[in-house]
């Protein structure tokens, strides 16, 4: 057999450097920052509980909260029905605000979370029930295996990700021996609502 040349070489190593690049860029879990994402900031869903109040609003100004439907909205006095999914609090009352005007002098609604609906994750891949689940606040990766039904003979324990969209999109990724280990950052990890768990 002949030796490679340096050119050779060179070639071999350009040829086989695209197989060695992960597919998809991600951030192993024990590396990412610790955030938190405040109530505020992220949009509202059906399943929400919400406090509405404007106080130059007699029917408003002391209403009990309202949960959002499975159509994103809410039913309010004078107004009817009004859609809030997919809006931050505070960009929902800059919307009742517009809605309000010409029939309440300078409107001042505010809007704010009372109770979040439980967060929906999906579980795909390599697990024996795919589907998506509800997940009680605070649950992690391992609560939603389970609830899938853990990991099937031909899943990669090391290639476990989390697909996140908000607040910025991230795909996370997690070894199978860390969550079960309790090593810290992969078993504190909480899911939120929309994640995507994919076991490869």
């Amino acid at each position: 057999m002949r030796p490679l040349t340096s050119t050779s070489a060179l070639l071999l190593v350009l040829a086989t450097a695209p197989a060695c690049k992960p597919r998809h860029p991600y951030v192993w879990v024990n590396d990412l920052p610790v955030t938190e994402v405040p109530i505020g900031s992220i949009p509202l869903r059906a399943g929400d509980t919400i406090s509405v109040t404007v106080s130059r609003m007699e029917e408003l100004r002391a209403a009990a909260p309202f949960e959002i439907g499975a159509d994103g909205a809410i039913v309010l006095p004078l107004v009817g029905p009004f859609e809030v999914q997919g809006l931050t609090p505070e960009a929902a009352a800059r919307k009742l605000n517009a809605r309000l005007n010409g029939i309440v002098v300078n409107p001042d609604a505010r809007i704010s979370v009372v109770t979040p609906r439980l967060p929906e994750i999906t579980v795909l891949g390599e697990v024996g029930q795919p589907g998506r689940f509800p997940v009680d606040h605070g649950d992690g990766v391992m609560s939603a295996l389970a609830l899938a039904g853990g990991l099937t003979e031909f899943a990669d324990p090391q290639s476990i990700y989390v697909v996140r969209k908000y607040p910025k999109a991230e795909r996370i990724r997690f070894r199978y021996s860390d969550l079960t280990g309790g090593v810290e950052r992969a078993a504190q990890f909480e899911l939120r609502d929309g994640d995507v768990v994919v076991v490869e």
